[in-house]
């Protein structure tokens, strides 16, 4: 249930509430699909190399984990949370974690790379 504020910002934007369509859901599923095998491949390739690639892959992996957790908080509970008088939007607050993951993977990376 939306409060005041939800329901009438996305008026004040210009803009009407969007619900979750059945393609978005098919999204979501393709994409949370996609993350899973990609964990799983992640896992089995760390565990063939490790050493110094190992935390390069792991940051990878939580990105991952957390861009799905963002797919499947939005696809379940909406994009925003309410708090007492504050809204949070929790779909951009896990992307962003998501991608703060995935360059401290690739500066990982960047470490295994012999400079001179």
């Amino acid at each position: 249930m939306m409060d005041a504020y939800q329901a009438s910002a996305p008026m004040a934007m210009g803009m009407a509430p969007m619900p979750v369509t059945p393609i978005d859901i098919g999204v979501y599923v393709v994409a949370i699909c996609i993350g899973l095998v990609a964990i799983i491949l992640v896992i089995r390739l760390n565990r063939k190399l490790g050493g110094k690639i190992n935390s390069a892959l792991w940051f990878f992996s939580f990105g991952v984990f957390i861009n799905m957790f963002a797919m499947l908080w939005t696809a379940f509970l909406g994009h925003t949370y309410t708090l007492g008088t504050m809204t949070f939007d929790v779909h951009n607050v896990f992307m962003a974690l998501g991608m703060i993951f995935f360059i401290l993977s690739a500066y990982r990376f960047s470490l295994l790379v012999p400079r001179e």
